[in-house]
């Protein structure tokens, strides 16, 4: 399997997010991390309306959006971990 292409323009107001030529839309956040000695990760958080997988996936979800479904009677699946719900009143 070979790594997809992703791209990042981040400006105020006119950021563009692509992978494999093709624009993310519903983008809310994307935030760039390069330490020394890791590999530099980009973080792309999204407006989710419907998504399609063909193949294996691995979604998280964020602690505190997790803490809030599972106040509303989520289930989150193996390996999730959710902090008190209570602590994000």
């Amino acid at each position: 399997m070979t790594r997809p292409t992703v791209r990042a323009r981040l400006e105020p107001l006119t950021s563009v997010v692509t992978v494999d030529g093709r624009s993310l839309t519903g983008v809310r956040r994307a935030t760039f991390v390069a330490e020394v000695g890791c590999v530099p990760t980009l973080t792309v958080d999204l407006v989710l309306r419907e998504a399609e997988v063909d193949g294996e996936v691995l979604l998280t979800v964020p602690q505190a959006t997790a803490a809030a479904l599972v106040a509303l009677g989520w289930t989150p699946p193996p390996g999730q971990e959710v902090p008190d719900a209570a602590a994000h009143d």
